[in-house]
């Protein structure tokens, strides 16, 4: 029984070779898409092997005990051949990743009752990712869940809502209010929502965050927004209506472009990574300007502007999360939003491991967890609703 599950294993890292090569035929396309619909760990252990960046690592940790030394010797020798080499040096040793970590996986998620493990249950309790899920309290005082809530007109605008998202059109025409009111979203930990506010700009919001956005845009020269959370804005163009997102420490002024707000209460400093148009960072007076594929890092009341891969810090609303070398209590922290669950740390080294690559969104936390553990020297344990972290 035990060849029989070996080569199970090999055959299907085989499969995935010829995958990523260009080179399955249909029927066995037809067996990896079996193979990914059963189970999320697949699913988890496919998007790995499909990431370059992690492989060149996996690649550094094979070819020698002294991995940094050997990588080193690699590219020198390499380095003097012809350059097209290179990809038939980079494909064979791919080739070695996909087999040792395919069967790796298999045989860990076949060896549950092991005493080691990367991923211990001690207590069976149903964790589930983030949904759909938003509090909308009104100007008025009165609450609404939105992910339990149809259609509803409201003093000034209409609330076109499906579960997902809602979609504000504004009622108000100018100088029929007098003063400006604030409405306020809530997303809880667990949860995200997407809105469309009355000017037509499209927000995403993370789990953990809190928007306050005008009642009406009617009667104000300006489109003013107060965020604390993660929010990823997609701004509807009025050049007479600059439209200014309020940070704890900072704002945000854009006529019409995208960009994302990264500003939790408990991290360090705050993100704003632009992906097109053009906009400023007001800090104290002083005015910071970004251009696309820039961010600005907001810590002790400073802004330091640095060239970013805009995809990491934009497009964590879709199927995938992704990290660029993320230490392990930075990628702790927004699973914890995600899957409303507590981080516990047995001692301070676990927290500075480095992670490059994607997670699934949706997938169920032990598996997402165990492809950590996979690329780093820590182990978890899951417990009712906390993560212990420790080393193997």
């Amino acid at each position: 029984m035990k060849e029989k599950s070996n080569i199970y294993q090999y055959d299907i890292a085989a499969l995935i070779l010829a995958y990523l090569r260009n080179e399955i035929d249909d029927e066995g396309r037809s067996k990896l898409e079996a193979w990914l619909d059963e189970s999320d760990s697949h699913k988890v252990l496919f998007a790995r092997v499909q990431d370059e960046e992690l492989q060149i690592k996996d690649i550094r940790k094979i070819v020698s005990y002294d991995a940094d030394k050997a990588w080193t010797e690699v590219t020198r020798k390499v380095a003097r051949r012809h350059r097209r080499k290179l990809g038939t040096v980079y494909r064979v040793a791919a080739s070695v990743v996909v087999v040792l970590g395919v069967s790796l996986a298999l045989w860990m998620s076949r060896d549950k009752k092991s005493e080691n493990k990367v991923v211990e249950v001690a207590e069976v309790v149903k964790i589930v990712p983030g949904r759909p899920m938003a509090t909308l309290t009104i100007a008025s005082g009165a609450v609404y869940h939105l992910d339990s809530l149809d259609n509803v007109e409201l003093a000034s605008v209409f609330a076109a809502n499906d579960g997902k998202e809602v979609v504000f059109t504004d009622l108000q025409r100018p100088d029929s209010l007098k003063e400006v009111r604030y409405n306020k979203i809530e997303i809880p930990r667990g949860g995200e929502y997407k809105i469309t506010l009355g000017d037509g700009t499209h927000v995403y919001l993370n789990a953990q965050t809190e928007l306050r956005f005008p009642e009406s845009f009617a009667n104000s020269d300006r489109r003013v927004v107060y965020l604390s959370g993660e929010a990823y804005f997609e701004v509807a163009k009025d050049a007479a209506k600059p439209f200014i997102v309020r940070c704890r420490d900072y704002d945000v002024k854009v006529l019409g472009t995208s960009f994302n707000v990264n500003d939790y209460e408990d991290e360090k400093d705050s993100k704003t990574t632009l992906a097109s148009g053009k906009i400023e960072i007001d800090m104290n007076g002083r005015q910071t300007v970004l251009k696309p594929g820039q961010q600005a890092v907001i810590k002790a009341g400073r802004v330091d502007v640095k060239e970013v891969d805009v995809e990491v810090y934009t497009t964590w609303m879709k199927e995938n999360f992704r990290f660029q070398s993320e230490t392990m209590e930075e990628i702790l922290k927004k699973l914890a939003r995600w899957y409303n669950i507590d981080v516990i740390y047995m001692g301070e080294t676990v927290k500075n491991y480095h992670f490059t690559g994607y997670l699934p969104r949706y997938a169920n936390i032990a598996d997402v967890l165990e492809l950590l553990s996979l690329t780093t020297k820590i182990k978890f344990e899951l417990k009712g609703k906390t993560v212990t972290v420790m080393e193997k």
